[in-house]
C-alpha cells in the first residue's frame, strides 16, 4: 500500500508536524528521579550535609557494630569522637567541647552530670531501648531520643533537631 501525498497538502502536514514539535518541546521534562530532588534538596539523608555541623561525642560500649553509621555521620559534616568507657567519656568531656552527646539511656542520666562542670554544657541524644520508648522515664527525662537500631537519617534528624532547640 503506498501513501500518496499532493503537493496541495503537503505545507498542512509539514505545519502540523512543526506544531507538534514545537509543543512536545514547550513541555516540561521529566527526568527519572525528579520526584526525589526538588529544587535541589535531592534525596532526604543520601548525600546529606548537616545544616549546621555537630562535634559529636559517642559513648559506644561496643555491644554493636556501628562503623557504618559513625562514618556516616561524619560523612555528613559531624566531627565524632567514639569512647568505650565512662573513664574515656569524662577525660573526652574535659579535654574537649561537644555540641551532642550520643549515649544508652542507661548512661545518659550520669553522662549528662559529668557533662554539668562543661562550659557550655552539650545535648544529651540517649539511645533507647525499642521496648522502652514508652516508658515515663524516657519521655520525662529527655524531650529527644533515638531507638536502638535507628536509621543514620534518624541520627541526623536527632542531631539537628537537637541543636535546633538548643539555639538562642
Amino acid at each position: 500500500m503506498s501513501v500518496h501525498v499532493s503537493h496541495r497538502n503537503f505545507p498542512a502536514i509539514a505545519t502540523a508536524a512543526i506544531a507538534f514539535a514545537i509543543a512536545l518541546a514547550c513541555q516540561p521534562a521529566r527526568a527519572c528521579g525528579e520526584g526525589q530532588f526538588n529544587m535541589g534538596q535531592g534525596l532526604r539523608y543520601q548525600g546529606y550535609l548537616a545544616p549546621h555541623p555537630a562535634t559529636v561525642l559517642v559513648y559506644d560500649d561496643g555491644a554493636g557494630d556501628r562503623r557504618a553509621l559513625y562514618a556516616g555521620l561524619q560523612k555528613a559534616g559531624h566531627k565524632v569522637t567514639v569512647v568505650g568507657s565512662a573513664d574515656a567519656m569524662s577525660q573526652a568531656l574535659q579535654a574537649g567541647r561537644y555540641d551532642v552527646v550520643i549515649a544508652d539511656f542507661d548512661d545518659a542520666a550520669a553522662l549528662q552530670s559529668r557533662a554539668s562542670g562543661t562550659s557550655p554544657k552539650p545535648g544529651v541524644l540517649p539511645v533507647v531501648a525499642r521496648s522502652r520508648r514508652n516508658a515515663p522515664e524516657v519521655s520525662s527525662r529527655f524531650k529527644l531520643f533515638l531507638l536502638d537500631g535507628a536509621s543514620l537519617g534518624q541520627y541526623l534528624k536527632g542531631i539537628n533537631q537537637l541543636l535546633s532547640m538548643r539555639a538562642p
